[in-house]
């Protein structure tokens, strides 16, 4: 009866059922005055006829570049990236897309608010699913698979299951009873493919969202913010953005952040521009030790106390 209830709301509304499970957000911003990312001025683009930077560039794009480390420069005398831990350094070295290449949608079709500056070289988990949330949760697994940290990926849903993948991969499945209360139940041969955890991270993206993601993180200081770090609304609509990389002010307390997101319906993970400062990959801010400080991203506002870091961290 509760399926059948959800599924009737899901039809009156046009929204998904992940989004009335887990809270996911629903895209009401148009953007318009975003400029698309591969109409970049050309003086930011590191190339044979293009190498001399304006004096006002913050930053330098190497379209030869086939990761973020190796893509996009910070300019900026005034900033510095400082050591980060392990996670951290894996976020910078993530594949990306050609240069000229936008963002995507499930279905393949192209987005039309042109928000990114580059497109994360990760193909989509399940039909409409990995959505702003979805996107946290597979970088935090991808790192933790390839890492072989099998204990650490598990996420709860929003009553708090926790769905471990350490069981999943064991041959456990998660069933529900018609109260919705989660158990697990031998059902399957062990199995660590790579082929078995995506089918696992489908299995979270279903019942896993912005509502869980935000009960399940712990928040921190904007000012304590690192690589892998997340903003996160919690709500129904909700949003949630990865920060995969931290510049410093050398002689001061401002950040330069940069941002990744999916979003609705489900897409690739974008890199976001800032269109604030000629669509630089970072995000300038200042007074960090304000909760209240708005951080406006193209398709959500945030604001400081949204800052949140996964347990283990």
């Amino acid at each position: 009866m509760l399926m059948n209830n959800l599924l009737k709301l899901t039809i009156a509304c046009g929204c998904s059922l992940t989004t009335l499970l887990c809270g996911c957000s629903v895209n009401t911003s148009t953007a318009s005055n975003t400029t698309p990312a591969k109409d970049l001025p050309d003086s930011l683009v590191d190339n044979e006829s293009a190498t001399e930077q304006s004096d006002k560039s913050t930053y330098q794009i190497n379209p030869k570049g086939t990761t973020i480390a190796t893509r996009y420069t910070n300019l900026d005398p005034r900033y510095e990236r400082r050591a980060t831990d392990d996670y951290g350094n894996w976020l910078l070295n993530r594949s990306l897309h050609p240069i000229d290449y936008n963002t995507h949608y499930y279905n393949g079709v192209e987005k039309a608010n042109k928000c990114q500056i580059g497109v994360l070289n990760y193909d989509l988990i399940g039909k409409d699913l990995q959505q702003c949330a979805d996107a946290c949760i597979r970088l935090r697994a991808e790192y933790l698979w390839e890492k072989k940290m099998y204990d650490k990926i598990h996420f709860k849903n929003t009553p708090g299951f926790d769905i471990r993948y350490r069981k999943w991969a064991d041959g456990y499945r998660v069933h529900f009873d018609k109260n919705w209360k989660a158990s697990w139940s031998k059902d399957a041969q062990p199995d660590y493919s790579y082929k078995n955890f995506r089918k696992y991270l489908s299995f979270v993206f279903t019942y896993c969202g912005t509502l869980s993601l935000s009960k399940e993180l712990r928040k921190i200081k904007l000012s304590e913010v690192q690589p892998g770090d997340m903003l996160v609304y919690g709500n129904s609509p909700g949003h949630a953005v990865t920060i995969m990389d931290v510049l410093h002010e050398k002689s001061g307390q401002k950040i330069k952040l940069m941002f990744s997101q999916s979003y609705m319906p489900a897409q690739e993970i974008e890199i976001l521009a800032n269109r604030y400062d000629n669509n630089s990959p970072w995000f300038e801010l200042e007074k960090v030790d304000d909760p209240d400080l708005p951080i406006d991203t193209p398709e959500w506002p945030f604001y400081g106390k949204h800052v949140m870091r996964w347990t283990d961290l």
